[in-house]
């Protein structure tokens, strides 16, 4: 394992990273799904769209988008959604363990009002930045978000990690030119986010903090 000695902040994705939202996720997209006369979506179909934007979830799942969809998923199912989201095993742990060691922290996410989910987790206090959709105009892979989060936090990318569970979220730490750890905790496993430019590959975010050992 590397040791990172000039790392000043680290920024994570949200989804499958920080928290478990896939269950989550699941349940309310086939509550949609049955709304809307579809059949139900797996899990494992699930699992595999998570890190992409709503748009592309539901072209992959349906074959179509509509921006009426959207609002009546929103409108009937955000709460629900929400209350269903678990944390990871040491994710608040390692959030508070790198802040007191004077490590910046904070989210980027293809979730367009990625705010709201991480202030119902109660994450707020914690971070010390939160980049949405909403907030650039191309989604990851593109690395506007995390560009974006690093200027908020005046720290060149560099001096950045971004920690993510998809080949998109190591895609995006190469394209702004940070290093990138990707998180077994998704769809990929430690040879495919290695693969798809992760600098380390780990099973536990309690793991990040070995990499600030003297």
């Amino acid at each position: 394992m590397i040791t990172i000695n000039n790392i000043k902040a680290v920024l994570f994705d949200f989804d499958m990273t920080l928290v478990d939202s896939s269950y989550a996720i699941h349940h309310c997209t086939n509550l949609l799904a049955g709304h809307l006369g579809f059949s139900p979506i797996s899990r494992e179909k699930v699992l595999s769209a998570i890190g992409l934007t709503i748009e592309d979830s539901w072209r992959m799942f349906w074959g179509d988008f509509r921006q009426e969809w959207v609002d009546f998923y929103r409108a009937n199912y955000r709460e629900e959604e929400q209350a269903r989201l678990k944390f990871f095993q040491n994710t608040l742990s390692t959030l508070e363990k790198l802040r007191m060691n004077g490590i910046k922290v904070g989210v980027v996410s293809n979730r367009r009002f990625a705010k709201r989910p991480v202030e119902f987790m109660g994450l707020t206090p914690m971070l010390d930045v939160v980049v949405g959709l909403e907030d650039v105009e191309r989604p990851k892979p593109e690395p506007d978000s995390l560009l974006k989060g690093f200027e908020l936090l005046r720290v060149s990318p560099p001096e950045g990690v971004y920690v993510g569970d998809t080949d998109i979220d190591m895609m995006t730490a190469l394209a702004a030119g940070c290093r990138g750890i990707g998180m077994t905790t998704g769809n990929f496993d430690k040879k495919s986010l290695l693969k798809a430019g992760a600098c380390e590959a780990m099973d536990d975010l309690g793991e990040i903090l070995l990499l600030f050992a003297e």
